[in-house]
């Protein structure tokens, strides 16, 4: 079971792209709309992926 532990971005393709941290605080990038699921080492690097690879609107507060 993995926790939200970014903003979320409103993606391109229709769907969510947020960081994800699963029980042992590893953080991924998922996005909902082009069906990424990727490991990152770190909430920094997770971070820069996420504004990087999927730009949009923060659907969030």
């Amino acid at each position: 079971m993995r926790e939200i532990v970014s903003n979320q971005f409103d993606e391109h393709n229709g769907g969510i792209a947020r960081v994800e941290a699963d029980q042992a605080e590893r953080c991924f990038v998922t996005c909902s709309g082009c069906g990424t699921d990727e490991y990152a080492a770190g909430m920094a690097p997770a971070l820069g992926r996420l504004v990087q690879d999927h730009p949009g609107e923060r659907v969030n507060d």
